[in-house]
């Protein structure tokens, strides 16, 4: 079953570490779902922004990342993570 995204967007948290966290609900299940930083590094670099502005290109992407995220899910993955490869594919 595919992921539907939180409406309300209050899950969401930048992890300087790691990326971003962000939440999606499987029915009234949620599940914990991360967008990698070099993810998001990458796609900044494609995209000609600035790479440190995370945020701005998790908010650029954000359907992408979503739609991906809930792929992983219904391939298995209980906290889905979002790689550069799936998020910037080599041409």
């Amino acid at each position: 079953m595919p992921l539907r995204h939180d409406p309300s967007g209050e899950m969401t948290v930048v992890d300087l570490h790691s990326g971003i966290l962000f939440a999606m609900f499987d029915g009234h299940k949620r599940v914990i779902c991360k967008v990698d930083w070099d993810a998001l590094i990458d796609r900044a670099t494609v995209d000609g922004t600035d790479e440190m502005d995370i945020r701005a290109t998790y908010n650029r992407h954000r359907e992408a990342i979503q739609a991906i995220a809930s792929q992983n899910y219904d391939a298995g993955q209980t906290r889905p993570i979002v790689t550069t490869y799936q998020l910037t594919p080599l041409p």
